[in-house]
């Protein structure tokens, strides 16, 4: 007869809470951030200085499930969002909306357009994963002349929460730099940790280019603690640590994760009735096809 104990029993309730849907793609969707609106608007400004054509289409690159893809919609006849999961595809289908958006599985290596198609491709939080040269010469060969390549991306997200919230930020520093160590890839720490400074994401392709790189674009997003937790869980260190170490390891992970947090907060509310914000400051690397 197998007997389960107490803490096993805890184990399985809260895994399925912090693991919900037991997928990294479905974590992806739940927790992570929609880019700023000025962020898309200042894309378009700066394909518009130039190119004076009709707005056909778009695509977005390691689109993941769709946050960065439907913002979008509005602006083009037709916009394609491609990831290489067909995981992550599955959810960005399961809520898309709008008439004029298509998803694909695709690498971002080999892009299912026609040679001079597109006038903008975007990547968010994303091309770090890339073969960035095979990417670049892709994406030059399917934009049109005066066509922009937009990569941008987002810092570590800044719990606000009143005069606690750099003790906070610390925790979750921590918990990546520290906690995660050795399990985090070495791209998601150069879009994390180096905003994409590295010089291959510079694009020196191109003559004209602009980067952006201040408090200019951000976006807040009101979460309950358990949803800070559950966007610990989208990062694909902790996902990574979770393959090597088991579901009980991982759970222990992110209980510690929220008992500090709690702890700071020092309130009486459950972690899933505690709200704060969440601020994702973003960057931004453009350049335009001669």
């Amino acid at each position: 007869m197998c007997v389960i104990t107490a803490r096993e029993s805890k184990i399985s309730i809260m895994a399925h809470r912090f693991f919900e849907g037991a997928a990294h793609a479905a974590a992806y969707a739940r927790f992570r951030p929609h880019p700023p609106q000025p962020l898309i608007d200042n894309i378009l400004s700066f394909l518009k200085s130039k190119y004076t054509g009709a707005l056909a289409a778009a695509a977005d690159v390691g689109c993941g499930s769709g946050q960065t893809t439907w913002i979008l919609a509005p602006h083009f006849n037709n916009v394609t969002g491609l990831d290489i999961s067909e995981a992550q595809i599955t959810e960005a289908i399961k809520k898309n909306n709008a008439n004029n958006v298509s998803f694909k599985v695709s690498g971002a290596e080999t892009l299912p357009f026609p040679s001079r198609s597109l006038q903008v491709i975007t990547t968010g939080q994303a091309c770090h994963w890339f073969d960035l040269p095979k990417f670049y010469a892709e994406a030059d060969r399917v934009l049109v002349s005066g066509g922009v390549l937009a990569l941008y991306g987002y810092l570590f997200p800044l719990p606000i929460f009143g005069e606690v919230s750099d003790q906070l930020a610390e925790i979750v520093n921590d918990t990546y730099e520290n906690k995660l160590e050795g399990y985090i890839h070495q791209g998601s720490m150069e879009v994390y940790l180096g905003n994409y400074k590295s010089e291959k994401y510079n694009m020196v392709h191109y003559e004209d280019r602009i980067e952006i790189r201040n408090d200019s674009y951000y976006t807040d997003k009101a979460v309950s603690v358990t949803d800070l937790t559950g966007y610990i869980s989208s990062w694909s260190g902790f996902q990574n640590y979770r393959t090597q170490n088991g579901d009980e390891a991982a759970f222990d992970m992110l209980q510690n994760f929220q008992n500090r947090i709690m702890s700071v907060l020092g309130v009486s509310t459950a972690p899933e009735d505690t709200q704060l914000i969440l601020r994702y400051k973003y960057f931004i690397i453009m350049g335009r096809k001669p």
